[in-house]
């Protein structure tokens, strides 16, 4: 994933933030990503890649270009 740095990435939540830690919903919030299916297009900065590596099993992420 670090590969990433610095890349324009396409973050999509996968899954529902029902039932989930109250941190990781915190993450979801930051990310703007509220619904399944909410797409966030960002830069892949240090910040970024802290929360998605904390939730991987909720975010899917595809490189623009």
């Amino acid at each position: 994933m670090s590969e990433l740095l610095g890349k324009q990435v396409i973050l999509t939540l996968k899954r529902s933030r029902i039932c989930m830690v109250p941190k990781h919903k915190a993450f979801l919030q930051t990310l703007h990503l509220k619904k399944v299916g909410d797409t966030r297009e960002c830069e892949y900065t240090p910040n970024v890649h802290g929360m998605v590596k904390r939730i991987p099993y909720l975010i899917d992420i595809t490189v623009k270009g």
